[in-house]
């Protein structure tokens, strides 16, 4: 573990001893105890536990929240006391979103455009960076959310407790899934959410072991490799950059597919369903089927929160000038481009530089923009026969696995930009994947790399699981503890029952993940 710069030690993270042996039990504990004889008691414990649980790593931090819950509490109160003043509701949501904002502004992005400025001459101001609050991406949007809610007349006004909790609540805090109001509060506002449910409590505890298991065993294994490749790209000949890519795209898929599974488990076992937010997206036949997949609850938000806004504004604008806003007209290349292309191409390149400040998650922006421009165009310009899934089953397997691999490798490439320090290591290592560096193919091969073919089919056996097995919300789906609907599981063998082979494949899975819990690592989405 490392220290913070106030000498406490690393976030609380779910994938640690004091976590699961006593965090975990003394929240779940106390919030069940508490139910039995006040709902509202029930719900502060499980307030001041997720305060306790943000607190751990910084606790100066805890201001910054708590003084967002404040603020935003207030304007959501302002906003629907206003109720019938349309402009003045506008104004305040305005005041609301600026500040928040602003507040993300200056601890994400302020200090990372000031380096860039003076590394080109722009200024020579020279700024300390500040440590980034935990969590501060998916608290500020959710309250941003909420703020636009309360302005539409869609959010009830709620009490400050239950405010606190909706925004709080541990397993969603510090990264996702991002949350709405109306799919939480309801569900801690029944009687039977504070009654122990053994049932709720074995798939809850279930699906929390799958996913600690894969961010412990499969994750963390691999991110030796990719922390070495990236540390040195172009260095790199041919197979070690294939490998170093490979490494993290899968280290990536894991640790948030574990991250997700750990969250539903932990969310469920306090009674309470939390909304997909992974779903096989390598399994993904396009790049608008990936975004679906891919940081569900994100996809959402974006569509809901500015995609959708600007669509209904450019519409306006298209009925101002007379101009046509029928659906054939989307077909034309003057009504896709203002349409479709622009508002996908904003909204996306905005999703990138969310994930942070340098000119990386700028082109991991920008390409995933770009791919899904290209993605609708298809749609709406190809002949039909040329979308039409081929009859068959070999035509129409070999076609799906041509769209599978497509679309995995243009994710791969934006995935590059996505982990390289800079522009210039992801262009040093995409080089190398394509032989353009000297040294041979195996060029830059060390000890971190292993052995060749010990490397190669430990990443052949978790494509393998991410490609041909159930995930984990198939395998529960006779006992579904998500929001939302996902394919069916065509593996009998594979579908969890409460019966004594699961319990034992769970405690073996559950023991050797405990077992390399001495060399945890932070979640990746943490630093978002």
């Amino acid at each position: 573990m490392r220290l913070s710069a106030w000498g406490w030690v690393d976030a609380l993270l779910f994938n640690s001893h004091i976590f699961i042996f006593v965090f975990m039990p003394l929240a779940l504990l106390a919030y069940y105890l508490l139910g039995r004889i006040n709902h509202r008691a029930a719900e502060l414990s499980l307030v001041v536990s997720s305060l306790i649980f943000y607190a751990w790593w910084n606790p100066p931090f805890l201001l910054i929240l708590m003084s967002s819950i404040a603020f935003n509490y207030s304007i959501s109160h302002w906003i629907t006391r206003n109720e019938g003043f349309d402009l003045r509701q506008s104004a305040i949501l305005a005041l609301g979103i600026i500040t928040n904002l602003a507040v993300l502004i200056y601890y994400k992005y302020l200090f990372a455009l000031m380096g860039f400025l003076d590394s080109i001459g722009v200024t020579s101001l020279k700024l300390d960076p500040v440590i980034l609050p935990l969590g501060i991406s998916f608290y500020t949007f959710t309250q941003i959310g909420y703020l636009v809610d309360c302005r539409q007349g869609m959010a009830k006004e709620r009490g400050l407790l239950d405010y606190c909790l909706f925004v709080t609540f541990f397993p969603h805090l510090i990264a996702g899934p991002i949350l709405h109001h109306r799919e939480i509060m309801p569900q801690f506002a029944k009687s039977e959410t504070y009654r122990v449910s053994r049932r709720n409590m074995a798939i809850g505890l279930t699906i929390f072991i799958i996913g600690l298991a894969k961010k412990v065993l499969i994750a963390d294994s691999l991110s030796q490799v990719s922390g070495a490749g990236f540390d040195a790209p172009g260095t790199l000949g041919l197979i070690p950059s294939w490998l170093t890519a490979l490494s993290f795209s899968l280290q990536i898929y894991f640790d948030f597919s574990g991250y997700s599974d750990m969250a539903i488990g932990l969310a469920y076992m306090f009674n309470i369903r939390f909304p997909l937010n992974f779903n096989s997206p390598y399994k993904a036949r396009n790049i608008i089927d990936f975004w679906q997949r891919w940081h569900m609850t994100l996809t959402r938000y974006l569509t809901l929160y500015l995609y959708n806004p600007m669509a209904i504004w450019v519409t306006r604008r298209r009925i101002a000038r007379g101009a046509p806003i029928l659906t054939r007209d989307s077909k034309t290349v003057g009504g896709f481009v203002t349409m479709i292309a622009i508002p996908t191409l904003i909204t996306i390149v905005l999703a990138g530089v969310w994930h942070g400040a340098g000119l990386t998650f700028l082109i991991f922006g920008l390409l995933h923009g770009l791919y899904l421009i290209v993605n609708h165009a298809w749609r709406t310009f190809a002949p039909a026969r040329m979308r039409q899934d081929p009859k068959g089953r070999v035509a129409l397997t070999a076609t799906v696995i041509v769209q599978v691999l497509l679309t995995y490798l243009v994710v791969l490439v934006a995935q590059v930009f996505f982990r390289a320090g800079t522009v210039g290591d992801a262009t040093a290592l995409l080089a190398g994947m394509i032989g353009l560096h000297a040294g041979g193919a195996f060029a830059g091969w060390g000890y971190n790399f292993g052995s060749e073919s010990q490397s190669i089919l430990r990443i052949a056996a978790f494509f393998g699981m991410a490609w041909f097995l159930p995930n984990t919300q198939q395998i529960m789906a006779k006992f579904p503890a998500a929001l939302g609907q996902i394919a069916a599981n065509r593996y009998r063998l594979l579908e969890w029952m409460p019966d004594l082979k699961w319990a034992v494949s769970m405690g073996l899975a559950a023991g050797l993940a405990i077992a390399n819990l001495s060399q945890h690592s932070e979640f990746l989405y943490f630093q978002f």
